[in-house]
């Protein structure tokens, strides 16, 4: 078999090394750097890991704006903030339950700067136009969003804990994981779209498996290495930041750039599953602290009956 038939099939083995490895130097340097900091490990989660995993989406999204193609600048968000809710937590959870030990009060405001940017685009742009206004608003929400969460980690501080090695060694090792991820992340994508053009798959279904799924790799490999390592406030701030960033940062950020028409049906019918899916998965967390199993289980079914609904509505 020649080179240009295995290099697919390379990249994606590549791709999942990637991945592995750079999630579990992310998680460790983050979850040492919030220790030696004494910040939450959900605060670190929602800015520094939330930012990191969110680079794919942001680099399709803006891209995508350059090129004036408004509608993957949206669905390419959207799609990866109910991935990453469904998807990502559902994996998550279903390896080891994921708990949120004393961190109601901020996940309840997180959930609302979680919220409110997706309420925003459907109040102003139910006839599928997203202009610069409002773009510029979801930037705004989203530098609230920074500065809260920047306040929480002070206000938050409960003294450092000894931890070995250096703070630098730390920081290296928390961008060297988010570099290797999205690395990763992106060899990944390539070579599975290479694979399922040649056996014959369309364009449209993967743009909205592969290119949705694709975007969300860095999220589910860190939650998942988060999970598995007993750091579970670090998977659901990273889900949680990830989606904050995702639909105040990179939309707004794309449609400042370049104020567009955007497919109706994505406000209309993808926007409010992503408000719902947001909301119930909050009050899941809320309600006692946690998501079992069982949750993990019932957010993969709803996760699966999504991408089976855009496949069939084609869009």
């Amino acid at each position: 078999m020649e080179l240009e038939q295995l290099l697919p099939w390379i990249m994606v083995v590549v791709g999942i090394v990637g991945l592995g490895q750079g999630a579990s130097w992310l998680v460790d340097g983050a979850s040492r750097l919030a220790l030696r900091l004494g910040v939450s490990p959900m605060v670190v989660g929602l800015v520094v890991v939330g930012f990191g995993t969110s680079m794919p989406e942001f680099a399709v999204s803006v891209r995508a704006a350059l090129v004036g193609s408004g509608g993957l600048s949206l669905g390419n968000a959207v799609g990866s903030n109910i991935m990453n809710l469904l998807l990502v937590l559902g994996v998550a959870a279903l390896l080891r339950p994921i708990y949120v030990v004393g961190g109601e009060r901020v996940l309840r405001q997180d959930l609302i700067f979680g919220l409110a940017p997706a309420l925003l685009i459907m109040a102003t742009s139910w006839s599928g136009f997203i202009g610069r206004a409002e773009a510029v608003v979801l930037l705004i929400i989203f530098g609230v969003f920074i500065v809260q969460a920047l306040r929480q980690a002070q206000s938050g501080q409960s003294g450092r804990t000894v931890v070995s090695g250096a703070p630098l060694k730390h920081v290296a090792l928390t961008a060297v994981g988010i570099i290797v991820l999205v690395a990763g992340s992106e060899m990944m994508v390539r070579g599975g779209i290479e694979l399922a053009r040649r056996f014959g798959i369309s364009e449209a279904v993967i743009g909205l498996s592969l290119v949705a799924f694709g975007t969300s790799l860095p999220e589910l490999a860190t939650s998942v290495i988060a999970a598995l390592k007993g750091e579970s406030e670090i998977s659901i701030g990273n889900v949680l930041g990830s989606n904050i960033f995702n639909l105040g940062l990179v939309v707004g950020t794309a449609f400042t750039i370049n104020p567009a028409a955007v497919p109706i049906f994505v406000i209309r019918q993808d926007i409010p599953l992503l408000i719902v899916a947001t909301f119930v998965v909050g009050m899941i967390v809320i309600r006692d602290g946690k998501i079992s199993r069982g949750e993990g289980g019932m957010m993969l079914a709803l996760v699966t009956a999504y991408v089976v609904f855009i496949v069939i509505r084609g869009g």
